[in-house]
């Protein structure tokens, strides 16, 4: 044998071996039926123990009309883009808004078997709470009504119980954290509910307003249905089908309202500061009137007469009304400086409003659009982390930033307001001065002055008072035309958990987890299976196979001699005959058994094999060498006293130690009692001379040796041997075992070990009963013509159905 023609033993499986599979399907069902188990195991106790989770939404139409437009052309400043305002309604401060409309501040439950119910609107009773500390929000606080008149209340924060016994109902009962009072509706379904759970039937949960938005925010869901058509579905999840019905409505309803006062609130500051103009214009105007007044009384002039230097006059009166103009502009920055230099929440669509007809109106609203969406910004990561976050802070500090550019923009325009207004001034001036110049002008040249200066004032009050009635009628006009299209309607079933559903996806779970362990057990199978696993890798003689007994094996393993028409019996004949293939010289045989570890079935081989050659009237002995781990005492049922151990030591004779057994030609000699130096006495002379002693008086000598895999004890045997056999179990021995035998074959030169595959497990084996016995050179009567009496070897359900299939397809 050649090392290099063997194929290299694999540590998984790499070839598809569909008996094998099903063997390890078959070996591990259970592991699958358990998986399935305990799927719908838990799947039951999921459906039990987890709330019903229930949906609804509601559609609406987001649109603005100004009906103003349809009696005088106004500009509108509110902005329409659906994107903004379906943050609008995301923000907590519009939530917390909506959620006010509805009674959240206080929610009720009532014990269940598995689970607690909210008694949302159908509560039996009611509580009204004045919170002192807020530490009670969340808490429950259960509720035992002993009577009609009179209950119990209890608590716990931080592991301190706070109780009220006989609590009156109506009547206000003080807490450390609030003061409450109990009002009851419905005695009758309390009563109901206590004669089930004894005791803590109901409970209520104080909310804290603050953080009611955030608490519903992450099961809202407002979403575009069309940009086109300016629709949006807004979703609500939650464990009440009557609650998350009222919220949606409620944001839906809610939405209008806001978006209505939010624009009539810009309208009214747009005109207040035009009332503040108009006042101040005003002024102006009487003022200039009484001077224009006196000044013609006192130089007696009269109004039809034409004014020298028109040209010049007209220049003034253009420079002056310039001026006016400046003085408008500077005006509205100053307010919006203002609004942007405190503290609270600053108004952008107001000051927007305010910007209306200024020279800079685009560059100013620009930023201040900039400033908008970090403010919304800021509100919309609000719901995620603390005002404290490192976020929160980052935003502050752009929002600061870009108000400051505001500011600074603003101051810049101002100062530039200024130069011209000053420039403008000195003009005039010098105009003046010319006209002053022209002599006997004087008056003429004042009196024109004055009435340009009550021109402008007048013509100035007259655009304020048209401005102010075109935002009146804009204001009267504006109508919120958001429609909801659908509302939203109480759902009768939860969209989850489903039950077909869980269990369908635990089942699959468990399914493919049962499959996965066995495709990997398979994988990962490095037990020889059939012979066919052994051939693959060694050129060793094949000298037989032995089938696995289904029942467990006696203590008395001599099965050959209680069945002696057995499968194993015919199996273990098949290998005597075998035997004369390797070495059919006259004489007496040695045959040594070995294996790689203990539990391959040496033993038992050792034992029948011996019963068999018994049977042909052949002189048989068997030696039991393994004496750190002796068998042979307990298959013949003797004590082990003396025997091997004991002659090698040269304490007893080998006479001494033979024992005569019940079948006839067949002695045994047992291990005796555990030497010191099990390995020492085998090399010894005495082993020897032993051996031939035997040999002399035997036809066959059968040595049961220790494993060569772990130990070396049993080499000089196997070396000694005629017929050298290694043994393997099926399903039980390692594929890389064979690499022991390979080694005993090329490193020891053992040429002629053969080989025995012990426990085939017939049903998934490569080898059935025929084919078994064919390979093995039996020709004789098989199983199905009834010759073998092997009720212990009686098919399996899987062989069964197999041959079932076999016959149809052969029909």
């Amino acid at each position: 044998m050649n090392k290099s023609n063997l194929r290299k033993i694999s540590t998984i499986n790499d070839e598809l071996d569909l008996k094998l599979l099903f063997f390890i399907a078959k070996k591990n069902m259970l592991f699958l039926l358990a998986f399935i188990l305990l799927a719908v195991a838990s799947s039951f106790v999921y459906l039990r123990y987890t709330p019903p989770v229930y949906q609804t939404s509601s559609v609406l139409q987001i649109s603005t009309e100004d009906q103003a437009k349809s009696i005088l052309p106004t500009k509108t400043f509110f902005d329409d883009d659906i994107a903004k305002q379906i943050e609008l309604m995301r923000s907590q401060v519009f939530i917390q808004r909506a959620l006010e409309r509805l009674p959240l501040e206080t929610s009720y439950y009532s014990k269940g078997s598995f689970l607690n119910f909210e008694l949302y609107r159908n509560s039996p009773f009611k509580v009204q709470a004045n919170v002192k500390c807020p530490s009670i929000y969340g808490i429950p606080i259960f509720v035992d009504f002993i009577d009609e008149k009179k209950v119990v209340l209890s608590y716990e924060i931080n592991s301190r119980t706070h109780r009220k016994e006989e609590v009156r109902v109506g009547e206000t009962v003080s807490f450390t954290e609030a003061d409450m009072e109990i009002e009851i509706f419905n005695f009758r379904a309390i009563d109901e509910q206590q004669s089930v759970f004894s005791k803590n039937s109901y409970f209520f949960v104080l909310n804290n307003p603050k953080t009611i938005a955030e608490k519903y925010a992450d099961d809202l869901k407002i979403n575009v249905l069309s940009s086109a058509a300016k629709t949006v579905q807004i979703t609500f999840e939650g464990n009440n089908a009557q609650k998350a019905s009222d919220i949606v409505n409620a944001i839906a309803e809610e939405f209008g309202i806001y978006e209505l006062e939010k624009k009539t609130e810009s309208a009214d500051k747009i005109l207040s500061f035009i009332d503040s103009q108009l006042d101040m214009v005003f002024a102006k105007l009487s003022e200039s009137e009484i001077e224009l007044e006196q000044f013609k009384q006192q130089h007696q002039i009269n109004e039809t007469k034409p004014s020298p230097l028109p040209s010049i006059i007209d220049r003034i009166s253009d420079f002056e009304t310039q001026i006016i103009h400046l003085e408008m502009e500077e005006s509205i920055y100053r307010q919006i400086e203002e609004n942007l230099k405190k503290d609270d929440e600053t108004d952008i669509y107001s000051l927007v409003a305010i910007l209306s007809g200024s020279e800079f109106q685009d560059n100013i609203s620009r930023m201040l659009s900039n400033l908008q969406e970090l403010l919304l910004e800021r509100e919309k990561l609000l719901y995620e982390v603390t005002p404290s976050s490192r976020q929160i802070s980052s935003l502050d500090h752009q929002i600061d930033i870009q108000k400051k550019i505001i500011i600074e923009s603003i101051g810049s325009l101002k100062n530039n307001i200024n130069s011209r207004k000053e420039e403008l001034k000195n003009k005039i001036a010098q105009y003046e001065q010319h006209v002053l110049n022209q002599r006997g002008q004087y008056s003429h040249i004042e009196f024109s002055r004055l009435q340009r200066v009550h021109s402008i004032n007048e013509r100035f009050y007259n655009q304020l008072v048209e401005k102010k009635a075109e935002h009146s009628i804009s204001k009267a006009g504006f109508v919120s035309q958001s429609v909801i299209l659908e509302s939203s309607r109480t759902p009768g079933k939860p969209i989850a958990p489903k039950p077909r559903n869980v269990y369908i996806s635990s089942l699959l779970a468990a399914a493919f987890l049962g499959i996965g362990v066995i495709l990997l057990k398979y994988l990962f199978y490095n037990e020889i299976s059939s012979l066919s696993d052994v051939t693959k890798y060694t050129n060793a003689s094949v000298l037989g196979v032995i089938p696995k007994y289904k029942k467990e094996i006696p203590p008395n393993q001599l099965l050959v001699s209680k069945k002696p028409k057995s499968i194993i019996a015919e199996s273990l004949r098949a290998i005597r005959t075998n035997l004369q293939f390797i070495n059919n010289d006259p004489g007496s045989k040695l045959i040594s058994v070995t294996s790689t570890i203990s539990g391959e079935g040496k033993t038992f081989f050792s034992m029948n094999l011996a019963g068999i050659l018994a049977f042909s009237n052949k002189k048989v002995i068997v030696i039991d060498l393994d004496m750190r781990k002796p068998k042979i005492h307990k298959g013949f049922n003797v004590n082990n006293l003396k025997g091997i151990s004991t002659i090698l030591s040269g304490i007893d004779n080998v006479d001494e130690c033979i024992q005569s057994s019940n079948v006839k030609n067949l002695d045994f000699i047992t291990a005796g009692p555990v030497p010191p130096n099990p390995s020492e006495l085998i090399i010894s002379n005495n082993m020897n001379e032993m051996i031939n002693w035997l040999k002399d008086k035997y036809d066959f000598v059968i040595i049961d040796t220790p494993p060569v895999g772990i130990v070396t004890d049993g080499m000089k045997c196997l070396l000694m041997a005629d017929y050298p056999i290694y043994m393997f179990k099926a399903n039980y021995s390692k594929r890389l075992f064979i690499q022991n035998l390979n080694r005993l074959i090329i490193d020891n030169k053992i040429s002629h070990l053969s080989l025995v595959l012990n426990a085939i497990d017939y049903e998934f084996s490569s080898y059935g009963y025929g084919k078994m016995y064919s390979y093995q050179g039996y020709k004789g009567y098989g199983y199905d013509f009834g010759y073998y009496d092997d009720s212990d070897f009686e098919p399996g359900k899987f062989r069964k159905i197999m041959n079932r299939l076999k016959n149809k397809l052969t029909i």
